[in-house]
């Protein structure tokens, strides 16, 4: 029977909220920032589009780059802290900096500007977040427990997008009578940059903190990845077809992903014509099904599996996250003003939330399942280089996703800097079209996660024939 290696809480914890500062960023990028410079500042879609695709396709190649690094590294500190740490104050500068563009600067000084902060933001959080990662799944090798640490990060992800969507939009976003929505008042934006910039530091340097005592237990680097040449490890990790499984189906899911979230704000604004206090109520529906999804994980894995699990969220979110949109396309949606029109929004939004959080910890579980499979075949422990990878292709695909919808949004003729009561009735119907367009990318990441193939018994197999080995090397050791 294989021995369960439980983590203290206290670990699980401070390894947690490290997870906040990345979800700050994610979040504000999502909700304020692609708003903030086309629909406040009147920067076009198609350059804020492009602006953010470049930041993301700069942030994609430097993650197997800050990976390969962090697992070469050595020092009496380890192989990721060092990076967390360092990481922290860029981090805040660049994202105060970002939302601080001078007045009257030109479209191409707007797009400048988007590009080359975005750039440091994400560069920042690349240096941080690789070793991040990596230390989760070096945490611990049980096959249960790997579900519990990335449980106990997306429960502190998810309060942090509440305290950003929901704390952000109603201290910073108030209604008002100068403006039709809260969201086109431009002197919130440097009050959210200043926020998000003190807790992202301070949420890295105490996670660094609580969790630096594990630091002499986790792996070190081995002399053997020193001899091993990038393209043998490319070559490695894509034969695994678990790797390739997930690698494909971050891939699609990232493009969905990319063009929900760019839009999202428009949708709120101009589709639905909420209020920013209706925004921020509505943005619980989706951070409450989070932590549902989250909780559902850990017994989902041990009856079903975490294929079968991340199959049915990649089934459900795309559903649950367009049905209303659909539905009031099609009029059926009950109209503004009806007692059931924002709880019907809430109630989908929230199944969304939970095919979310269902699906994030099952992608990270068992992508610290690949990694582990990977040790086994080669004999190298390279968390930070295959998470890294995937989430190369994953930020390459999400910068495709953004520039789609930038694109799009120019390609319909969307007005800019305009209130919702200045935009027409068809051109808020092409905004939900090329919303919806997003379904096609989630659905086909289902086909990708149909080839995953580690199961529990797979899994367990695996972390025994590790730790016999290692025994076997101990004991010829000189």
């Amino acid at each position: 029977m294989h021995q369960r290696t439980v983590l203290p809480a206290r670990t699980k914890f401070a390894y947690g909220i490290g997870q906040v500062a990345e979800t700050i960023k994610g979040t504000g990028f999502d909700i304020f920032l692609f708003f903030y410079f086309t629909q406040v500042l009147g920067l076009s879609g198609t350059l804020a589009g492009v602006a953010v695709m470049i930041a993301l396709v700069f942030d994609a190649v430097t993650d197997p780059l800050a990976g390969y690094v962090s697992d070469h590294w050595r020092s009496r500190y380890g192989r990721r802290h060092p990076f967390m740490v360092v990481a922290a104050l860029p981090l805040a500068a660049a994202w105060f900096a970002l939302f601080m563009p001078p007045e009257s600067l030109s479209q191409m000084g707007l797009f400048f500007w988007l590009t080359g902060f975005a750039i440091l933001v994400r560069g920042a959080m690349t240096l941080y977040y690789v070793p991040y990662l990596a230390l989760g799944a070096e945490l611990t090798s049980d096959y249960q427990e790997r579900t519990s640490v990335a449980a106990w990060r997306g429960v502190c992800g998810v309060l942090a997008a509440a305290l950003v969507a929901v704390a952000g939009l109603s201290l910073f976003f108030p209604d008002s009578a100068e403006f039709e929505n809260g969201m086109l008042n431009p002197q919130g934006y440097p009050k959210v940059a200043l926020a998000g910039s003190i807790i992202m530091a301070l949420a890295i340097l105490f996670s660094a903190w609580g969790t630096r005592d594990r630091i002499a237990s986790l792996p070190q680097a081995s002399t053997s990845l020193a001899r091993t040449p990038v393209r043998e490890d490319i070559a490695a990790a894509w034969s695994n077809t678990s790797f390739r499984s997930l690698f494909l189906g971050t891939m699609l899911v990232a493009i969905s992903i990319g063009i929900v979230q760019t839009l999202n704000m428009h949708l709120n604004v101009y589709f639905w014509q909420l209020s920013s206090s209706s925004i921020a109520f509505l943005a619980v529906g989706v951070l409450v099904g989070w932590p549902v999804g989250i909780m559902l994980a850990a017994p989902l894995h041990k009856r079903f599996d975490k294929k079968r699990t991340i199959i049915a969220a990649a089934l459900i979110g795309p559903v649950a996250g367009n049905i209303a949109v659909v539905s009031r396309l099609a009029g059926v949606f009950p109209e503004q003003g009806s007692v059931l029109f924002v709880p019907l929004i809430f109630c989908v939004l929230f199944a969304s939330g939970v095919a979310a959080g269902l699906a994030m910890i099952s992608g990270a579980s068992m992508m610290a399942d690949v990694t582990q499979e990977h040790q086994f075949r080669t004999g190298r422990s390279q968390e930070g280089f295959l998470f890294s990878a995937v989430a190369f292709t994953g930020k390459l695909a999400a910068a495709v996703g953004y520039l789609v919808a930038g694109v799009g949004l120019d390609l319909i003729a969307f007005p800019v800097q305009a209130e919702p009561s200045q935009v027409s009735l068809a051109e808020v119907t092409r905004l939900a079209l090329l919303n919806l367009s997003a379904c096609l990318f989630g659905f086909a990441s289902v086909c990708a996660y149909f080839f995953y193939n580690i199961d529990r018994a797979r899994q367990e197999h695996t972390a025994r024939s590790i730790a016999a080995r290692d025994a076997v090397s101990s004991q010829v050791a000189p």
